[in-house]
């Protein structure tokens, strides 16, 4: 078998598996004991780590594509950036050179 159908495997095998029957997470290989009947990844990660990867890994779209960028993390960079360009903006009118002149005085500097 083939290491994606290796994993695929797996996690059939953990999601048919009963509730506290040992099973082997499909991403990281770790054992742990299923706690709940929808549980098929391990918690030994972080998150959603090892869940994230087992589809990122399976689905053959996902599994090239290096610019995923989730909604949240988009709408997050979004709002700095908007915060950034008003602070520079912010900065270079308060510290202009000519800031304050009137037009006489900004044609004769």
């Amino acid at each position: 078998m083939t290491p994606v159908k290796n994993i695929r495997a797996t996690y059939k095998r953990n999601k048919s598996a009963k509730i506290g029957d040992i099973c082997y997470c499909p991403s990281c290989g770790q054992q742990f004991k299923k706690e709940h009947y929808q549980q098929a990844f391990c918690k030994t990660k972080s998150g959603t780590k090892c869940k994230d990867k087992y589809w990122n890994t399976v689905i053959p779209e996902k599994r090239c594509n290096t610019t995923r960028i989730s909604p949240a993390s988009a709408a997050f960079m979004a709002r700095r950036e908007a915060e950034r360009e008003l602070t520079v903006h912010e900065i270079y009118d308060r510290f202009h050179p000519f800031e304050g002149l009137n037009d006489d005085e900004y044609k004769n500097h």
